[in-house]
């Protein structure tokens, strides 16, 4: 912030009448560094009225909560204006460009009789690829007014949303058709032993949607609470908070076509910090033809005197 001050003091000599040596002697530049540093100013200030419109054009359009790093690689901050990262998130806070934190929290999730004969699988499990551990979970949408439940199936370890289940009611119906899509995107041969995981909600543990999972001899999981299945409340989270609100079209067919244009936005574009910067599909696509891929520790949780708390 010192050009900015010294130039305001600057613009304002003519009015306090001190020679400008004694500022910069104060804040310990010299006259040449200063106009070095005012250079650098304007190239800096001219490069963040860009930065800016790109920054507005990508939350109001793609990711309507999408942080500093975030954006700076999905927009290409560095090929686009040769600066790191640190540079930029520095540049972002200084313009004004930050959001503020945002913590929600709503349940929607009523747990089943049926879900109690099911145990957690995935504590602390180690998995190394994809179709080992797909994780589900349901959460209420606000669009326009009115009232709609999404349920998303995400394979864990590459984070691609592998089926979605929306509409009006909390259905047995909808989650089986992310179930469904789960099932073609990846084929019943590959999913033996996959272990699909939920909060114990319903709609997962129906007669409906068990039978097509023990029919595909894939493992039923159920967390003993929602810091269990945190994985995919986060996932939703983010669907919800970034995603949604860039859904431009509420009529009957065209909502259904919105909320698809997100998800492949998320799968194919979007790039995740936790993927090293690759979206899901892109990541997908890397590990395809790897021999030794990177082994992934999931979260352990033990049942203390004071509840359940991490390892």
């Amino acid at each position: 912030m010192t050009v900015p001050l010294l130039l305001s003091i600057k613009f304002k000599q003519d009015e306090h009448g001190i020679s400008m040596e004694r500022f910069y002697a104060y804040v310990g530049i010299s006259r040449q560094g200063f106009s070095k540093a005012c250079k650098v100013f304007e190239r800096e200030k001219f490069m963040m009225e860009t930065v800016s419109t790109l920054v507005t054009n990508y939350r109001q359009k793609k990711d309507r909560r999408a942080g500093s790093r975030s954006l700076y690689y999905n927009l290409d901050i560095k090929g686009q204006f040769g600066i790191g990262v640190n540079k930029f998130e520095q540049l972002m806070s200084e313009h004004g460009l930050t959001l503020a934190p945002m913590s929600v929290r709503v349940i929607t999730t009523r747990s089943s009789m049926q879900s109690w004969n099911y145990s957690n699988l995935i504590n602390g499990l180690l998995i190394n690829n994809i179709n080992q551990v797909v994780v589900g979970d349901l959460t209420y949408l606000t669009l326009f007014g009115k009232r709609f439940y999404l349920f998303c199936l995400t394979d864990l370890y590459s984070s691609r949303i592998v089926g979605i289940g929306f509409g009006s009611m909390m259905r047995a119906k909808e989650a089986k058709q992310a179930r469904d899509e789960w099932v073609k995107l990846r084929r019943k041969k590959n999913l033996r032993g996959c272990i699909h995981h939920t909060d114990g909600g319903s709609q997962y543990f129906s007669r409906l949607y068990l039978k097509s999972l023990t029919d595909m001899d894939v493992e039923v999981s159920c967390a003993e609470n929602c810091l269990m299945n945190g994985y995919a409340e986060q996932r939703n989270g983010l669907i919800k908070h970034h995603l949604i609100p860039t859904v431009r079209d509420s009529h009957g067919d065209e909502l259904q076509k919105e909320i698809r244009r997100i998800i492949r936005f998320y799968n194919y574009e979007r790039k995740q910090e936790g993927l090293g910067w690759l979206s899901p599909v892109e990541y997908e696509r890397k590990i395809a033809d790897m021999a030794n891929t990177t082994t992934l520790e999931l979260h352990k949780y033990t049942d203390g005197k004071k509840g359940f708390s991490e390892e």
